[in-house]
């Protein structure tokens, strides 16, 4: 199969390649970044640890305490709950971090093979090349505020409406889908800025922004075309990758309503050692299990590339 990267592709074409250069290329792309890979694993064990055990012990005592026992929330209790709270905030945030950090040590071997058609083997197992996990954090970081930006206005109209106009909720509910649809379509062109910021070390995001997103837009059908056939096929593995994560998260949440309604635990001694274990495990291979997402947005950058510089010298 021909990988060069700067050449004109259907969407079919651009997924065909993605998934090769993947596929082909896994032992490589595994040593550079399978050390990051552990260090998000952990992280993401952490995270369901706290959102699927902690957080839902907690919420069930004090819903026990305050609508069963008819009491105050002990200020254990409540300082429990905060700290908590606050834990997942930090880790929320290092999850995106280290995630942004995996994927940038396949960014270093994207851009080698951007520049030489070519990509050399990491020099040893415990080797990290940091040169674009930096900029590819940045992109991350800086698609993540344009994402926000318009999502907290959306929410704050909502609110608004709900406050002083008083709405009815199923038309409430029915312009917060349209205009969620709406956003969601017009941050589809961000996946193009996102690969020619870190592509291109010279050029700072937001002054490309705005010519890039525009490109992006005028390739909206093939952009969106290329994320739902990819994304469903990636999806498909994902759901099968977090069945068991997902498994023993509804066992921590039946056994908290069964605590809430007067049962005992009924949860064996060794269930958050398991738990541990099996969201780690799921970590590791979710990130590689994304990570075609990163070499099929590589080369659908690549083709719209070739097809505006193919579309300028035909002027």
């Amino acid at each position: 199969m021909e990988y060069e990267v700067l050449k004109n592709r259907s969407y079919r074409g651009v997924i065909s390649a993605g998934f090769g250069l993947y596929f082909s290329h896994f032992r490589l792309f595994f040593k550079a970044s399978w050390l990051m890979a552990l260090l998000f694993a952990i992280v993401f064990a952490a995270l369901e640890m706290l959102f699927a055990v902690q957080l839902p012990a907690i919420t069930a005592t004090i819903m026990k305490q305050v609508l069963v026992q008819q009491a105050p929330v002990a200020v254990e209790t409540a300082q429990q709950y905060l700290i908590t709270i606050g834990g997942i905030s930090v880790v929320l945030l290092l999850y995106v971090v280290i995630e942004a950090m995996t994927y940038g040590t396949v960014v270093n071997k994207l851009k080698e093979h951007l520049d030489t058609n070519a990509m050399t083997m990491p020099k040893g197992w415990f080797y990290i090349c940091r040169r674009y996990m930096g900029r590819t954090l940045k992109g991350y970081l800086f698609t993540l505020i344009v994402i926000l930006i318009p999502a907290l206005l959306l929410s704050a109209g909502v609110l608004a409406l709900m406050k002083y106009v008083g709405i009815a909720s199923f038309t409430l509910m029915t312009l917060v889908v349209i205009m969620s649809l709406l956003l969601t379509a017009l941050y589809l062109p961000l996946a193009f800025v996102f690969m020619k910021y870190v592509m291109n070390p010279g050029q700072r995001y937001f002054s490309l922004l705005t010519n890039a997103y525009a490109t992006g837009m005028r390739h909206w059908g093939a952009i969106f075309t290329v994320g739902l056939i990819g994304g469903l096929l990636i999806g498909i593995a994902l759901g099968i990758c977090l069945l068991p994560a997902n498994i023993l998260s509804q066992a921590h949440f039946a056994a908290q309503e069964g605590f809430l309604n007067g049962d005992p635990m009924g949860m064996p001694a060794y269930i958050n050692t398991l738990s541990v274990i099996t969201y780690f495990l799921t970590g590791f291979v979710l990130i590689y299990l994304c990570m075609p997402m990163l070499t099929i947005a590589y080369y659908m950058y690549g083709s719209i590339e070739t097809y505006e510089q193919e579309k300028t010298n035909k002027i």
